[in-house]
């Protein structure tokens, strides 16, 4: 299953199906020991989601994804306040829709159900003492733990009843969905790049001193540093708290190095912009803003090392001289104006069909994300690789790094028919479950902007 997982699943997928996987957990280990008078964080008609609801689940979430994302964690980043309620509301909504359509659990199948449970078996059968046994040592109340499994067995129920109705794959669908993941195409193409109009524009004095002094405060130097820094992992003599603390107090980094055996590196006089592209996974600009001469960094974590920075010399930003700024300006305003008139000429030539182009891509997957020689394409142009025989021209011009190009189909290779034979009904598999994902996720938006689940942030 994780072979085939990793041969056919497209990026895009996994974060949906990681999505389903989140509303999966959240549903099963949902609140068990909610009280009856709480806070009301969110309500649709009849149904609300209270704050202890909210509590329970959310913390649920953040160790679900702590432990996923271990010293890579960012709560923030990941928006779980957000998550949380999104993943409340869906299944607030999903129980209402299952009261709507009329589908419920019987005493029959919720029988079955822990009948199956392996944890309340006694001989290999259900066993009411040890079910009642096993909640009460987990603190498990066996009213609320009944009344929140049948919700969640009828959430599932009615999850798979939209899925399976709701989804209708043709051999037709497969074999296409195929080609674009196996398939290759090969396109013509034409360049048209802003610095061949260059010389078409003309700028106005006005327009540029109009410009400066709109923007003249923002013309700067960079600010330039002279930085020292250990770097402490899980070999150092020293925990990267304590060496933040000693040097707090000793305030020279080169003593306190040589003393503990860290080797103290040194930067040289840097511009900040350099510094960020040497240090870009630490984000080292947000730790160095606000710090002077002689200060002390944090201890800043990337995995398993940790950064101590010493700020040894620094030079402040300055305001730009007012040559030096009319003169970006105008190369700016060049450069812009040009980008223009290059990208109309670009739409002229796929308006009026002149595409009579013979640079070629060369055989790519249409799958794929960049153009070899050209470079990476916008998530909004993929569908550039999707070009065939009867749909030959692509109807706008694709921006790659700061130039235009209008493509063209010119030819193709199908996937390997034997190959096709070999994997065709796992790849139907993928298919289906690819679509019920997207029809249910679709299906859940569409229930959202008709039900109007009103939220109380505030309350949280």
């Amino acid at each position: 299953m994780l072979r085939f997982m990793r041969k056919y699943a497209t990026g895009w997928l996994i974060k949906g199906l990681f999505g389903i996987i989140i509303i999966v957990f959240v549903l099963y280990f949902g609140s068990t020991n909610l009280r009856q008078t709480d806070k009301v964080v969110a309500e649709g008609g009849s149904k609300h989601i209270t704050l202890t609801e909210y509590i329970e689940t959310y913390n649920k979430i953040f160790n679900f994804y702590r432990s996923l994302y271990r010293d890579k964690f960012d709560e923030k980043e990941l928006k779980l306040k957000e998550k949380t309620m999104d993943e409340l509301v869906n299944r607030l909504l999903l129980i209402k829709k299952a009261e709507g359509m009329g589908v419920y659990v019987s005493d029959e199948e919720f029988s079955r159900y822990l009948e199956g449970i392996d944890a309340f078996k006694r001989d290999g059968k259900f066993d009411k003492a040890m079910y009642l046994q096993v909640l009460q040592k987990s603190g498990i109340d066996p009213k609320k733990f009944e009344e929140t499994e049948r919700t969640n067995m009828l959430i599932s129920k009615v999850t798979s009843i939209i899925g399976d109705n709701g989804v209708n794959v043709t051999e037709r669908d497969v074999w296409d969905d195929y080609v674009k993941e196996k398939g290759r195409v090969n396109l013509y193409y034409g360049e048209f790049d802003p610095a061949s109009f260059k010389d078409k524009v003309t700028i106005d004095d006005k327009e540029v001193d109009a410009l400066y002094e709109k923007e003249k405060g923002s013309f700067k130097t960079e600010a330039v540093y002279r930085l020292k820094y250990l770097v402490i992992d899980e070999k150092s003599t020293v925990k990267d708290d304590k060496a933040y603390m000693d040097l707090l107090k000793l305030k020279n980094i080169d003593e306190y190095g040589k003393k503990n055996g860290l080797e103290v590196f040194e930067t040289g006089r840097v511009k900040i912009g350099e510094l960020t592209k040497r240090f870009q996974n630490i984000k080292i600009e947000q730790h160095l803003k606000g710090m002077k001469k002689g200060d002390i960094s944090l201890p800043v974590r990337d995995g398993l090392k940790s950064y101590i920075f010493m700020v040894v010399d620094l030079e402040g930003e300055r305001p730009l001289e007012k040559a030096d700024i009319i003169k970006e300006l105008k190369e700016r305003l060049v450069y812009e104006k040009a980008k223009v008139l290059a990208k109309n000429k670009a739409e002229e030539a796929i308006r009026e069909k002149r595409l009579e182009f013979r640079n070629e891509t060369g055989f790519i997957m249409r799958n794929s994300t960049e153009i070899p020689r050209l470079g990476q394409i916008d998530k909004g142009n993929t569908d550039l690789f999707s070009l065939t025989k009867e749909r030959p021209i692509y109807e706008k011009p694709v921006e790659i790094s700061g130039k235009y190009y209008v493509f063209s189909y010119k030819d193709e290779k199908q996937p390997d028919p034997q190959e096709w034979e070999k994997e065709k009904k796992a790849y139907r598999n993928y298919v289906v479950a690819k679509k019920k994902e997207e029809f249910f996720k679709k299906f859940l938006d569409d229930l959202k902007n008709k039900e109007k689940v009103k939220i109380y942030w505030k309350e949280i």
